[in-house]
């Protein structure tokens, strides 16, 4: 067993490894009476296109999804969560751009609730019947979704900022991707990726770690499965600019939003680790339109806005950076906001406080078992380890590699999408 230990948090996540590959990391927190379990697979809705040698395989999008919906049953269909709760555990599954996520919460049987857990999903049987049957509550899922304002706007904005990226798709797929996704489908996604060296066991909270890793291995020596086929997903080629500079849509808001959407080569930042680049690109985005930023109050103070916030992350080979305002006034925020964007101050004051802000958050972080959980399966499906050195990143963000990371980025290819409320008709027409 291997000790990560979280450099300046004074925490420590234990590692090991079955034989069949499956990995397994356990964090202990004796303060607490509750125990999160979860096993994740490294595939995802966005994952529909991939190789086994020089076979090429497509499945319709949503079949990521489909296929967690399956997995969530009994062979008789009934509802595998149902299992759960008679060990007196809470239990959910979600499908993922990446990965799909498989958990359990509670604090008694554990052994057992573990057992069921990595028995329903490496040991499944597929059923026509039962296939045939969750169709129609999926369909059913999907159409809710063309109503859906987050929806619309994430996929919008996706289009607009992404030509070859598949999150330019709903995960959930459209209704004509599920009418076409078939019981193969299904099972070939299935075994290609719900393989031990394709996923990981993440279990957080009140835990002997020594012995957790024993009941999964027991459970793991018992079961024999086939040679990994070591699919590899489809690499996209993704251009630097934006599809679309500007867009108006109508969806289902009380108030008209903007987003904002920076694209941002990562290979223009290869010298700096991917956690640097989040942590100098939030703390210069928080300081400039975040709560206490002198931008965001001046604007509510003109009642231009109702709120204001910008958020950094990764898609892929490129950084993201997006500013959202709720405003009345679209016409007059998105030549300030664009300003603004233009013109960033990086102010020493500013960026301490944020640190400050920041390793709080950290610290915090590590007390509940369930967030804990999902920043590991989070780490590891999206970067393939756990950032061990956090704390230390945070501290060590100078206003000078802050400075030189933000002087590597260009904000010129930029989309802008206005989200408005829809007309009386319009509303009318779409609950027909």
């Amino acid at each position: 067993m291997e000790e990560i230990v979280l450099k300046g948090l004074e925490e420590t996540i234990y590692h090991d490894k079955c034989e069949n590959g499956l990995e397994i990391y356990i964090w202990v927190n004796k303060k607490v009476n509750t125990v999160k379990g979860s096993i994740t697979y490294k595939i995802g809705s966005e994952d529909v296109e991939f190789k086994t040698g020089k076979t090429a395989h497509t499945v319709p999008f949503g079949t990521a999804h489909f296929l967690e919906h399956i997995l969530c049953k009994n062979s008789d269909g009934t509802s595998l969560l149902q299992n759960f709760q008679a060990l007196g555990y809470y239990a959910n599954a979600a499908t993922y751009a990446y990965k799909t996520v498989y958990e359990f919460l509670g604090s008694e049987n554990l052994e057992k609730a573990m057992n069921l857990l990595l028995d329903a999903t490496q040991e499944k049987e597929f059923v026509e019947d039962t296939f045939q049957s969750e169709k129609g509550p999926i369909l059913e899922e999907a159409r809710r979704n063309l109503d859906n304002a987050s929806r619309d706007i994430m996929i919008e904005l996706n289009k607009m900022t992404f030509k070859e990226y598949p999150n330019r798709m709903p995960g959930v797929g459209t209704i004509e991707d599920i009418k076409n996704i078939s019981l193969e489908d299904l099972k070939l996604l299935y075994q290609m990726f719900y393989h031990p060296k394709n996923s990981f066991v993440v279990v957080t909270g009140n835990v002997n770690p020594r012995e957790v890793i024993r009941w999964i291995k027991e459970n793991q020596d018992k079961k024999k499965f086939p040679k990994y086929q070591n699919p590899v997903l489809k690499k996209y080629r993704e251009p630097r600019k934006v599809v679309e500079t500007y867009k108006e849509i109508e969806t289902t808001l009380e108030m008209p939003k903007v987003f904002l959407n920076v694209k941002i080569p990562l290979k223009n930042l290869q010298e700096y680790d991917m956690n640097t680049i989040l942590d100098a690109t939030q703390v210069v985005l928080s300081s400039n339109f975040g709560t206490t930023s002198i931008f965001k109050e001046e604007l509510m103070s003109k009642n231009l806005v109702a709120t204001l916030g910008a958020y950094a992350g990764f898609e892929r080979e490129y950084l993201l950076l997006q500013v959202v305002a709720k405003t009345k006034y679209p016409e007059e925020v998105i030549p300030l906001i664009k300003q603004k964007i233009y013109h960033l101050e990086i102010l020493e004051k500013d960026i301490e406080r944020k640190k400050k802000s920041e390793i709080a958050n950290l610290v915090l972080g590590y007390e509940d078992p369930e967030s804990v959980n999902d920043y590991i399966s989070y780490s590891i499906a999206k970067f393939g380890h756990i950032w061990d050195n956090e704390k230390e990143t945070v501290e060590n963000l100078t206003i000078e590699k802050i400075t030189d990371i933000m002087s590597k980025i260009s904000m010129k290819e930029m989309a802008i999408l206005v989200a408005k409320p829809k007309t009386h008709e319009k509303q009318e027409s779409s609950l027909k």
